[in-house]
């Protein structure tokens, strides 16, 4: 019985001395974590805008927004992150537009915790590209090959739910930069719900 108390005391002291020595780590990284993700931010933000070399945020109470300037520092986009949730967790997009806000220039994932192998694939090239250039007038509609619709976005095969997911985000995206929240085009094109 005796071994077991002390064998106890020692699992609790070697707990509680890790724990400490992890807060303490993380307490002193955290301005270098924070200075990293408002990297990545700020790339994500050039990344969807075609053109940009600088950026300013002009966020709203709910809304982040960026207005992004060519070199000339005339505005040539504004960019705004979006989320929604996906098959397995939240996924974080960088949405890009036009100045006039009437075309689509790109999208990014700046976060997602999706399927490896299957969801995961949203952060290809071949799969955000279809975004761009899209008419911000219009929603777009998730569809698998041989369906059409108006602005098609081709579903990932095996993750219909994250395709789809990814689509909501950037319809709902459009509208509240519109000022059309209630009037969120549904992306669902297919029946079915298969990641």
């Amino acid at each position: 019985m005796r071994s077991w108390l002390r064998q106890s005391w020692l699992v609790l002291v070697l707990a509680g001395s890790l724990g400490t020595a992890l807060a303490v780590i993380e307490q002193s990284l955290e301005g270098r974590i924070a200075e990293h993700a408002s990297k990545r931010l700020s790339v994500a933000v050039l990344s969807v805008v075609p053109g940009g070399v600088r950026s300013e945020e002009k966020s709203e109470a709910e809304r982040r927004e960026f207005a992004v300037f060519d070199e000339q520092g005339s505005l040539c986009g504004r960019a705004f992150v979006a989320e929604t949730t996906g098959f397995g967790d939240r996924i974080r997009l960088m949405v890009g537009v036009t100045a006039d806000g009437t075309e689509l220039l790109g999208v990014a994932v700046l976060e997602s915790r999706e399927t490896p192998g299957l969801g995961e694939r949203i952060r290809e090239t071949a799969f955000l590209k279809q975004f761009s250039g899209r008419s911000t007038a219009i929603g777009l509609q998730v569809v698998r090959p041989g369906q059409t619709a108006r602005q098609p976005v081709d579903v990932i095969s095996g993750a219909t739910i994250s395709s789809k997911a990814v689509t909501r985000a950037v319809n709902e995206c459009i509208a509240d930069m519109l000022g059309q929240r209630a009037e969120v085009p549904s992306p669902d094109g297919l029946a079915g719900g298969e990641q």
